[in-house]
């Protein structure tokens, strides 16, 4: 598709820079209500804003009568700090957001999002219905793109497949990998649940969250570095330095697209599957505007063009989805039904808490 091979190029140039940590310093000015009837949607930066620019934005713009802008912003965490500052002084810094699950829960105790009637769009029956937010009777959030969290590898320097958690306990792999830094988006905890206690049942309680904790810390000697930018793991893969680990498979995807020598591997006991839903701000002055946006992005030939190029997984029921066998294996390999599902509510019910433990047991 034109422009598409620029777009992943530049975001991998930006992300080779350190550029991928977008901040919302551009957003932070935009506070107050927007000029005219301009909706803005803040999506995160880098590849995923070029292609939805050119793929969402684009031709959306010209079916309606009024402007679209996105902005890039950065982690939710970070985003939701942002938005309830706004909001609670009766501002929208942006209209719609993509936000991770545990992000639209924490915003959802808030009372930031704006709570729509189940009638109020056309397509959102076509999306997977454990991606549609459900709060106060209405519809909360709606999904935007999922992906998948894999093994990935250097093939330069490790030749087999890692395409088993048990790597993160195994000592061939000391002081080899890779892995995410915070409990809430490397959702190791969920693994090792599945992994060693035969499912996330043991998460249920803080005794039992203990017990994982106790357990995941045999990966520690197996990780090189513990990354919070993606940007960072992504050179020192591409190079060799830090030769595997985990990371997102569309992301490694781009990366093998533009020659690194790396591959995305869809995990034996299942890959991490998460999403990013939109949400809408309550001090939104453009609810109509939103409302038409997100129906419009809950098609299935919409979804299924990020899909084929960004290489994340459709939000929709696979039924509707027409991509090839081969590109939706590629995406997503055996399908949401094999990965492993993150235990959203841990991370916003004992937030504080298993951070604590986090740095205690892992990081420190």
């Amino acid at each position: 598709m034109p422009g598409q091979t620029h777009g992943r190029r530049t975001f991998l140039e930006r992300a080779a820079a350190g550029g991928s940590a977008v901040t919302l310093a551009g957003l932070a000015g935009c506070t107050g209500v927007l000029e005219d009837d301009t909706l803005t949607v803040a999506v995160y930066g880098g590849v995923f804003q070029d292609v939805m620019d050119e793929e969402l934005f684009a031709p959306f713009e010209e079916e309606v009568d009024f402007e679209v802008e996105s902005e890039a912003q950065p982690t939710s965490e970070e985003a939701l700090t942002q938005y309830e500052n706004a909001v609670g002084a009766g501002e929208a810094p942006v209209d719609v957001a993509i936000m991770a699950q545990t992000g639209v829960m924490q915003g959802l105790n808030s009372d930031l999002w704006h709570i729509w009637d189940h009638d109020d769009f056309d397509n959102v029956e076509y999306i997977s219905d454990d991606l549609v937010g459900e709060a106060d009777g209405g519809i909360s959030s709606v999904g935007a793109l999922s992906w998948y969290i894999n093994l990935v590898q250097n093939t330069d320097v490790i030749e087999e497949p890692v395409d088993t958690w048990e790597a993160l306990w195994d000592e061939e792999y000391e002081d080899t990998l890779g892995l995410l830094g915070y409990a809430s988006n490397s959702f190791l905890l969920e693994v090792t649940a599945e992994l060693h206690f035969g499912g996330q049942e043991i998460l249920d309680d803080r005794d039992g969250v203990m017990e994982v904790f106790e357990e995941l810390e045999g990966v520690t000697d197996q990780a090189n570095f513990w990354y919070e930018n993606e940007a960072e793991f992504q050179q020192r893969l591409r190079d060799g330095e830090v030769p595997a680990g985990m990371l997102y498979s569309d992301i490694t995807l781009v990366m093998q697209d533009d020659g690194a020598p790396v591959q995305s591997n869809f995990v034996e006991e299942g890959s991490i599957l998460d999403s990013g839903l939109w949400v809408t701000l309550e001090t939104s002055e453009v609810k109509e505007e939103a409302r038409q946006f997100i129906d419009y992005a809950s098609q299935p030939e919409v979804q299924d063009l990020l899909a084929e190029n960004l290489y994340t997984s459709p939000t929709v029921e696979e039924q509707y989805s027409e991509i090839d066998g081969e590109l939706y294996e590629q995406i997503a390999g055996p399908g949401p039904d094999a990965a492993i599902s993150p235990k959203y509510e841990l991370y916003v019910e004992d937030e504080d808490w298993v951070s604590e433990r986090w740095e205690e047991f892992i990081i420190g």
